[in-house]
């Protein structure tokens, strides 16, 4: 909360939003993470036309949406549409990949402490990579934290996504930033990229993205393209040195232990 605002009434309605389609991996690890901060009742899933089983379990509201091909202005649109909904009964609503973790540094308490006392428009979180080590690291036991079994993360700016608000948003597809290209950083509020915590979990994922169709303009524009890199030699290059964002470098560093467990 800024200096000199009014203390926001608690308890604050929250909600959160992701999309899925065929999410096995990701969708229980978000739902265990944000299921801690929100209740079943305003976990909102958009299904699109998923087929491995992985939405059909309870705990949260699935919302059936259906689109034969990647297309991230469908994408955008579809879940702005939900947010300016939700934002009629709801205080603030918070929207994520289903590989993002938005976290507030430990020192600052938890995402429900952060989420209560929340009093911007939005805020811009600080975007974070989880990086795995595969010559170093084992492949993750999905049955324990992450941070438990990573040491190291980078800063990516590509993630520093306005991906909470008290108000309607337009963003750019992809969701790495508002429409009208304004910032309201929170240096204290961490969006948490998961796509590479994992070297084969990673590469599968990119297998599964690469036979769906994709639609004409993000095709051609190469939007999260790197989403369809899987031959070993041009994707083990990529996962360890093309952070998918021009002038951004992978310079990793350590997590700090105060992290560990959280998710």
């Amino acid at each position: 909360m800024r200096a000199g605002r009014p203390a926001p009434k608690l308890p604050r309605r929250r909600a959160v939003i992701t999309m899925v389609h065929n999410e096995p991996v990701f969708l229980p690890i978000w739902l265990r993470y944000y299921g801690r901060h929100f209740g079943a009742e305003d976990l909102y899933v958009l299904d699109n036309d998923t087929t491995d089983g992985s939405t059909e379990r309870g705990g949260f509201v699935r919302i059936p949406v259906s689109h034969d091909r990647v297309d991230h202005t469908w994408m955008v649109r579809t879940i702005e549409r939900l947010q300016h909904e939700l934002l009629k009964t709801y205080d603030v609503v918070l929207v994520t990949d289903v590989d993002e973790i938005v976290a507030p540094v430990p020192e600052r308490g938890t995402l429900s402490t952060y989420l209560d006392e929340f009093d911007e428009e939005y805020v811009n979180c600080l975007g974070y990579e989880i990086l795995h080590d595969p010559d170093h690291e084992p492949p993750l036991d999905l049955d324990r934290p992450i941070l438990d079994q990573r040491r190291r993360w980078f800063i990516n700016d590509g993630y520093d996504k306005a991906a909470l608000a008290t108000v309607p948003m337009t963003w750019r597809p992809g969701f790495h930033g508002r429409a009208d290209n304004g910032i309201n950083w929170d240096p204290d509020l961490r969006l948490i990229h998961l796509h590479r915590m994992d070297y084969e979990l990673c590469r599968e994922r990119h297998r599964t993205r690469a036979r769906r169709r994709w639609a004409v303009e993000d095709a051609e524009k190469d939007w999260a393209a790197h989403n369809r890199i899987v031959e070993e030699a041009e994707f083990a290059r990529w996962f360890r040195e093309d952070s998918c964002f021009e002038g951004i470098e992978i310079k990793p560093e350590a997590i700090p232990p105060t992290w560990r467990g959280l998710f």
